[in-house]
């Protein structure tokens, strides 16, 4: 039985990826901040055996129990999965905020990897999740476009650096979904500020993710058709045409 650590594992993306993991005969450990959402989707995987670690990557010591546990405890697989993104113009939005958001995206996603692989065997695998927007700038949310522009690429030199270990790393890179994730950040009062064409749920998401896990063939994946084609097409354009379109589609409007 393969046993996977899941950080963001209470919501969203993290969760329902456990979930799909748990019916194909996984042992899950969970890792969010919030124990009740944590023993709620506990509750919610099929299978038994699954446990949970209430810990805030927010903080060093939040960090600090996950890294202990990634020392003591061999995993097969970890999604290395939590993150948070902030919507707002650059000087309009809390400075320390956005700091915050950089020491959890960027600090705590590099020290849980290097600890995952510095223990890691032949066949683990690593998946860091990262967006879309490594790929691009977002207007209205450029901090947090940079830190998954800094994880898709960590990732694939980490992809190069272990792939003669058997030890496999992924970027994947999801776009617009349906979560909590967006009101978190500030899109109020919607599931996603982004066209309904362009937006996956969660479990569509996941499945994406799962397939790729078990293909191993890339090192960094796009979910998403659209995705993909908008990704393909920006490459294409000119840069500036390519982030005026992307402040376009802005969840923050322009001035």
């Amino acid at each position: 039985m393969k046993k996977i650590l899941i950080t963001g594992g209470s919501d969203g993306i993290g969760l329902a990826t456990a979930r799909l993991l748990a019916a194909d005969g996984a042992q899950l450990t969970l890792v969010a901040r919030n124990p009740a959402k944590l023993h709620a989707a506990l509750r919610s995987l099929p299978g038994s055996g699954h446990t949970l670690l209430a810990a805030d990557l927010a903080t060093p010591e939040g960090v600090g129990l996950v890294a202990q546990l990634l020392d003591e405890t061999r995993f097969d697989v970890f999604l290395n999965n939590a993150g948070v993104g902030i919507y707002g113009r650059f000087v309009e939005t809390s400075l320390d905020q956005q700091l915050a958001m950089m020491r959890l995206n960027m600090d705590a996603l590099t020290v849980l990897a290097h600890h995952y692989l510095s223990q890691a065997r032949p066949g683990d695998a690593l998946v860091n999740t990262s967006s879309v927007l490594a790929i691009t700038a977002l207007p209205g949310a450029a901090v947090y476009a940079a830190t998954k522009a800094y994880i898709a690429n960590l990732s694939e030199g980490l992809w190069w650096e272990c792939k003669n270990r058997n030890v496999f790393v992924m970027s994947f890179n999801p776009g617009s979904t349906a979560s909590s994730f967006h009101a978190t950040a500030g899109a109020a009062g919607t599931e996603s500020p982004f066209s309904p064409s362009m937006t996956q749920t969660p479990a569509a998401v996941a499945q994406e993710l799962v397939r790729a896990l078990r293909r191993r063939n890339k090192p960094r994946v796009i979910a998403g058709a659209i995705n993909r084609l908008m990704m393909f097409g920006l490459r294409l354009l000119p840069r500036k045409m390519g982030i005026n379109l992307m402040g376009g589609m802005s969840p923050v409007p322009e001035a």
